[in-house]
């Protein structure tokens, strides 16, 4: 079962002070990371199943620094939100995105010719900034590191900001070994939810019959209806060699590879194999 954040149900509401907003309900397994596509002006939080997991649920808007749900909402103009679910428990809930329908107008604010003090957090016994919002600190207050996640038992980071959910940071699997094509076909699907990049490599070590010709895809599954759709291929085969195809910011979860052949009586003894990394 794949958890995602769906637009369901989107209404759009126009208030008095020049906005709108819709909502967006999530549902996130643990160690779960989605990029949605969204834009906005402001973003929070209309409900949570636990207000406790506010404070493992991260997200950053754009290609921002990472921070806790306990920090919505926030103003500030985004095009993408990248949600990360760090809790030990499934968090769901319902995201209110706003977006501004008229250009504020423009107002002058004198400044004091001496700041006191900045206003972020947290300072120290002299009001001193020590750090910016970055989390967690350690027990003298001090950065120890981003809010990436997770780490290892020195508080080092062990992978980015993708938990991966488990992913390895490289995968490789076989599809095809040494074996003769003589028909269309394709492979199962294949999980590559955790890696943006797909490599897959094509060794046709013999090739007969009456002009013969091979076709190979890498094709992204729809989950919702199981329809394959190419995104990459290489076509023509008609001798030995070896051959790839590649593709890279994939959004799905599952992938296969399928082959079409042509010709009479052909045959191409083959081998396919699929890496992918993140």
């Amino acid at each position: 079962m794949v958890f995602t954040a769906q637009r369901q149900g989107q209404r759009q509401v126009i208030g008095g002070d020049g906005t709108h907003y819709y909502t967006l309900p999530f549902s996130y397994p643990p160690g779960f990371t989605d990029v949605l596509p969204v834009h906005g002006d402001w973003l929070d939080l209309l409900s949570l199943n636990n207000s406790n997991y506010a404070s493992c649920l991260y997200i950053a808007l754009n290609n921002g620094q990472p921070f806790p749900a306990t920090y919505l909402p926030v103003r500030s103009p985004f095009y993408m939100i990248r949600v990360y679910n760090g809790c030990s428990a499934t968090v769901s809930g319902v995201f209110i995105i706003g977006r501004e329908l008229f250009q504020p107008a423009k107002i002058n604010v004198a400044l004091p010719a001496t700041m006191n003090v900045n206003v972020q957090y947290p300072l120290d016994s002299s009001n001193r900034l020590i750090t910016g919002i970055y989390y967690p600190l350690d027990s003298s207050n001090r950065l120890q590191v981003g809010i990436y996640y997770p780490l290892d038992s020195n508080n080092n980071i062990n992978v980015d900001i993708q938990s991966k959910a488990g992913y390895a940071p490289y995968m490789s699997t076989t599809i095809l070994n040494n074996q003769a094509i003589t028909s269309n076909g394709n492979s199962s699907n294949i999980d590559v939810g955790g890696y943006p990049y797909v490599f897959v490599f094509i060794y046709v070590s013999a090739v007969s019959g009456t002009s013969p010709s091979l076709n190979v895809y890498l094709n992204a599954v729809d989950e919702v209806s199981n329809q394959s759709v190419s995104i990459a291929s290489v076509s023509n085969i008609t001798a030995t060699g070896t051959y790839y195809i590649s593709a890279s910011g994939l959004a799905v979860r599952y992938v296969n590879v399928s082959w079409t052949v042509s010709g009479t009586s052909p045959s191409f003894t083959t081998t396919i194999t699929l890496k992918a990394k993140w």
